[in-house]
C-alpha cells in the first residue's frame, strides 16, 4: 500500500471518528443541558450554541460520508430509462455538474467565511464565529473533488470501501 493510499485511508477514517465524537459529544451535552435545566435551574451557558454548531458539523460531515459513498438524493428518473451505455454518461455528467457545483458552493462559502473572520464576532467560550462555520467551504471543497473524480474515474466507481 502506498503511501497516498494510507494517508486516504486515515483521512476516511478521521472523519468518520470526528463524526461519531462529535454526535457522542452532542449527545451528552444537550442531555446534560436538559438534566440540569430540570434539577439545578440553570444550565451551562454555551451548550446551545454548542448544539447549534454540532448540528451544522454533523450535517457537513454526514454530506461529505455521503458524497464518498455516492449515497446522495437524486433524481434519476429519466436516467433509468435510458439504454445501459448511456447510463455512465449520465452518471458521469452528473457527478461533474455536482462537483461544479459544490465547487462554487465552497468559493462562495469561503468569502463567507471570510467575511466573518473580518467581523470577528464570538460564537461561544472565546471561540470565533469563523472557526465554527470553517466546515462550511471545507466540505463542500471535499465533495466537490469526490464527485469530480467519480466523473473522470474509468467505470465511474469510487472506492467503495471508503
Amino acid at each position: 500500500m502506498n503511501l497516498l493510499s494510507r494517508l486516504h485511508r486515515f483521512l476516511l477514517q478521521a472523519e468518520t471518528l470526528l463524526l461519531v465524537t462529535l454526535l457522542l459529544s452532542l449527545i451528552l451535552i444537550a442531555v446534560t443541558q436538559v438534566v440540569m435545566r430540570n434539577v439545578v435551574g440553570g444550565g451551562l451557558l454555551w451548550a446551545d450554541a454548542y448544539t447549534r454548531i454540532s448540528v451544522l458539523w454533523l450535517a457537513m460531515l454526514g454530506a461529505m460520508i455521503g458524497s464518498r459513498r455516492q449515497s446522495h438524493l437524486a433524481i434519476d428518473a429519466f436516467v433509468r430509462f435510458l439504454p445501459a451505455r448511456w447510463k455512465n454518461l449520465m452518471a458521469r455528467l452528473n457527478n461533474g455538474m455536482t462537483g461544479l457545483i459544490c465547487f462554487a458552493a465552497a468559493l462562495f462559502s469561503s468569502d463567507f467565511l471570510l467575511q466573518e473572520y473580518h467581523y470577528a464576532d464570538l460564537a461561544f467560550a472565546n471561540v470565533p464565529n469563523w472557526w465554527c462555520e470553517a466546515i462550511i467551504p471545507l466540505a463542500f471543497f471535499v465533495i466537490a473533488l469526490r464527485y469530480s473524480f467519480a466523473a473522470f474515474l474509468p467505470d465511474n466507481q469510487t472506492n467503495p470501501d471508503a
